[in-house]
């Protein structure tokens, strides 16, 4: 009892503090307790306590990983390296020699993942709603993080009669539905694994198109692609495509606040989310351009989140949940009171629930929800040092 006293009045105080305009100190505050060391620039918090957050006391457990940017590296890695695919953080983080690792992008049954997902430069998955999203960038001093709301698109364009033609692609690397022009990449594997269908692969340089199987699941180029189209015959936007004698894969990416666009294009690594915290300082309380389900943001769920606090430091946090009298789990404003008190200024809300993993040294160090214990995920944040 005395000690969740001590550690209540601990919270409260490096509430008040954050909230009185105190400079920002690159000291971690007494709440947190003290770090176990992982790895260099790497440290592990455990926190097991009735905590107040933006709702009353309530049984609390968190996992906080602090990492400096200037001594690790960070990025994004497949469940299996192919899409779709699903495995344990835990697996993931074994496959890639991770130090530590955390649940990341949205999924599907299969693994498809529902949302933004960029790795080692090339787009696994679109979206045209923008949601909140990180970018993450590995340069000369270290990983740089940008936060944004982000939607992405991809388009096929080539020449045809004379005139340069653009053709909306409906989804990258997933399932392909009736009608819909999908674009498949290396990450799906040898082949697209359709049925029927009309199918083109694209390669060489420029690239070029050629036909597919009659039957489906062509192979993938290993340096190039295949357009597949859910019907027996080809829409006119189509015709001509293989006459042309070049073919372009344009990617286009639309950030919310017009900011940074550039840098969103060239990341190499982005991981999409649903719900962007903090940006650039400033809370937000509106995600009506998210779209996200009724009630996502208030009830309280397990929960996985990327943040940079105002020194620099990169934190990826747990949140447990569902598991009454050991962790209730958080809601959007329980999330914002956490980060103000960790002097966090961006922040992002990645996939939780059942989901909500973190693994340290081959250990998972947190309580997921699930009996049946770690779900399997789609992809996974995994932690090199340098």
């Amino acid at each position: 009892m005395r000690s969740t006293i001590l550690l209540l009045c601990g919270l409260i105080l490096a509430s008040t503090t954050l909230s009185g305009g105190a400079a920002s100190q690159p000291h971690d505050p007494a709440w947190l307790g003290k770090p176990m060391p992982v790895a260099d620039g790497v440290d592990l918090f455990r926190i097991d306590a009735t905590m107040a957050l933006a709702s009353a006391p309530q049984p609390r457990s968190v996992r906080l990983l602090r990492l400096d940017p200037r001594r690790v590296r960070l990025s994004s890695a497949l469940a299996t390296g192919i899409v779709p695919g699903r495995a344990t953080v835990a697996d993931i983080a074994r496959r890639t020699r991770a130090v530590a690792a955390v649940n990341a992008g949205f999924f599907g049954p299969t693994g498809d993942p529902n949302g933004l997902l960029k790795i080692d430069g090339r787009l696994l998955s679109d979206t045209r709603r923008a949601r909140g999203a990180v970018a993450i960038v590995d340069g000369p001093g270290g990983v740089n993080l940008h936060f944004d709301q982000v939607s992405a698109r991809v388009r096929a364009r080539f020449k045809a009669g004379g005139q340069w033609r653009t053709v909306p692609v409906d989804g990258v690397d997933t399932r392909r539905a009736a009608r819909a022009l999908v674009l498949y990449t290396p990450a799906s594997g040898a082949t697209t694994g359709t049925q029927a269908g009309l199918e083109w692969e694209l390669r060489g340089t420029p690239l070029r198109a050629s036909p597919g199987s009659a039957a489906g699941n062509t192979a993938i180029p290993a340096a190039g692609y295949v357009l597949s189209y859910g019907a027996a015959s080809a829409p006119a936007a189509l015709t001509g495509l293989l006459r042309a004698p070049a073919v372009q894969i344009r990617e286009s990416i639309a950030v919310v606040s017009g900011e940074r666009t550039r840098d969103w294009v060239r990341a190499p690594t982005i991981v999409g989310g649903a719900g962007l915290l903090l940006r650039a300082g400033q809370r937000l309380a509106d995600w009506a351009v998210e779209k996200l389900s009724p009630g996502f943001d208030t009830t309280t769920h397990p929960r996985t989140l990327i943040a940079r606090d105002r020194a620099g430091r990169i934190w990826l946090v747990t949140v447990d949940g569902r598991q009454p009298g050991l962790a209730t789990g958080a809601s959007f404003a329980d999330l914002h009171v956490l980060l103000e008190r960790l002097d966090v200024v961006d922040a992002l809300n990645l996939d939780g629930g059942g989901s909500t993993t973190m693994v340290v040294r081959d250990a998972v160090v947190n309580r997921p929800s699930d009996l049946t214990g770690p779900r399997p995920v789609s992809d996974a944040l995994v932690i090199h040092t340098r």
